[in-house]
């Protein structure tokens, strides 16, 4: 069990035509529950909805040793952990590849500066019919009736949308929930599953640029898309400015990027007045830099809802000036740094889910991913891709030297990093919830990791779902195809 986030998304195509309301990664409903003799035989933590019993798993997983838990020991297996896979030109050449197949990451200063208000009407009243159609619960464990979705669509404003709708644009000035619907509050499948928020979509840090197309009635939300994503945001986590002011700042300034699973962010180079966080990844225009701290532009918010432009602090061990060198090294060492993080569906609670743990990683090196698992198993060079093999087959899929650290695994609604081949066994770092192993009674038993681990492929195996082996849709590495 693998739960992910980020059901819908833009596709920005070469011409900037603008498509919306995709959706993808939708959860599926849950299973009709087992046939049980009584509540004597039952565990204590059975869960009659789901049809399974759920446990902590344990600190070392299964199958792994405490010295698989540190980078080292993967890049010493490394056949050439510091070569350079793609410099520069080579990187822009597979972003723009990634682009051109999956329809996303298109530089935002490009997005059309006007919009059919019918196809954002489309979007949202599809959006707004799915949960309504649906079955959700809200905080309290109470189901979400129509009373409740009345409210958000009297607030959603969908007479305010004009037939032709002038795109504004805007930063995010504080890290930001994505929103499906304008509200805060959580809505789950099942009651009180606290870390699956449905309408959680994504989240979006400290600096990125969107373009914004609606306001919601109370004014307290915007419908905005990023690169990579589209849903409401809190209209408080925003700064307008011109369309001119939208900047890629590849190549036009000197910047840095984050290479800590966090950094703080300060408004005083005494580094004590705390602005806000920012994710591995995130990159800001570098003004100066010294050994204690990095001076970046920080995109800040006037009184009025406009932008305003202040110096911030980011300590220097935090950051890179520029993006690191594309090696096996360079992106193993990043994705131990997160290692032990929680998960977090969709970016909840500030953190990230598998898709959004390989984006970051490979963030640093100034690869741009989508943001989306399915998504980004389109990106990069096939080398493996057949869902129907038996997991003996796919076994032998890494005989063939495939390489660590610039390897994603990709299964349907999931993604791994993969990180070399141990007692000829395949190893990978992945941002998972849970894995599943079959219970005395037969019936599956559900092991919480809830956390950025290191695990074997044969992870799951008996369980009826099966093993993350047997579930492998496709390799890929992250590199362009040589002429």
């Amino acid at each position: 069990m693998f739960k992910h986030g980020l059901r819908s998304y833009i596709v920005l195509t070469s011409t900037v035509s603008l498509f919306f309301g995709c959706a993808v990664n939708r959860t599926a409903a849950p299973g009709p529950s087992l046939e049980i003799s009584g509540p004597q035989s039952v565990p204590e933590n059975y869960d009659y909805r789901r049809g399974r019993s759920y446990f902590s798993a344990p600190s070392l997983l299964p199958d792994t040793t405490a010295a698989m838990k540190t980078a080292g020991y993967w890049i010493q297996k490394h056949l050439y952990p510091d070569k350079l896979i793609l410099d520069v030109s080579g990187i822009a050449i597979l972003n723009a590849s990634i682009r051109a197949r999956t329809g996303v990451n298109a530089d935002m200063s490009a997005f059309p500066e006007c919009v059919p208000g019918k196809t954002l009407l489309d979007s949202l009243r599809g959006e707004l019919r799915h949960f309504r159609g649906g079955c959700y619960y809200r905080g309290d464990g109470s189901p979400a009736g129509d009373g409740f979705y009345a409210q958000i669509e009297e607030n959603m404003d969908l007479s305010g949308v004009s037939g032709e709708i002038s795109v504004r644009y805007a930063y995010i000035v504080h890290n930001a929930d994505q929103r499906l619907l304008p509200v805060a509050e959580a809505l789950n499948k099942l009651p009180f599953d606290a870390d699956f928020d449905e309408l959680q979509n994504s989240s979006l840090g400290t600096g990125t640029p969107v373009a914004v197309l609606h306001t919601s009635r109370d004014g307290k939300w915007h419908y905005v898309f990023s690169s990579v994503s589209s849903g409401w945001v809190e209209a408080d986590k925003t700064a307008f400015c011109a369309r001119n002011e939208i900047e890629e700042t590849d190549g036009k300034d000197a910047f840095v990027v984050v290479t800590a699973a966090r950094a703080d962010i300060y408004l005083d180079p005494g580094l004590t007045e705390y602005y806000d966080y920012a994710r591995m990844g995130d990159r800001f225009i570098l003004k100066q830099i010294t050994s204690s701290a990095a001076e970046v532009v920080l995109f800040c918010r006037n009184p009025d809802s406009s932008l305003k432009r202040v110096p911030g602090y980011i300590p220097g061990d935090d950051v890179s000036s520029g993006y690191l060198s594309y090696t096996p090294r360079n992106v193993i060492r990043q994705a131990f740094k997160l290692l032990n993080t929680p998960y977090g569906w969709g970016g909840m609670y500030g953190e990230q889910d598998c898709s959004q743990f390989i984006r970051e990683v490979f963030s640093v090196m100034g690869i741009k991913l989508p943001r989306n698992s399915a998504a980004q198993a389109e990106a990069g060079v096939l080398l493996a891709g057949d869902s129907t093999e038996a997991a003996d087959d796919k076994a032998a899929w890494f005989s063939r030297k495939v390489p660590g650290g610039i390897t994603t695994i990709c299964l349907n609604g999931h993604i791994m990093l993969f990180l070399g081949m141990d007692n000829g066994r395949p190893y990978a770092i992945h941002d998972a919830w849970a894995y599943r192993v079959k219970g005395p009674r037969g019936e599956d038993e559900v092991r919480l990791i809830n956390r950025v681990a290191v695990t074997g492929l044969n992870l799951g195996e008996g369980s009826r779902k099966g093993s993350l082996l047997n579930r492998i849709k496709c390799l890929r590495m992250i590199a362009i195809e040589r002429p």
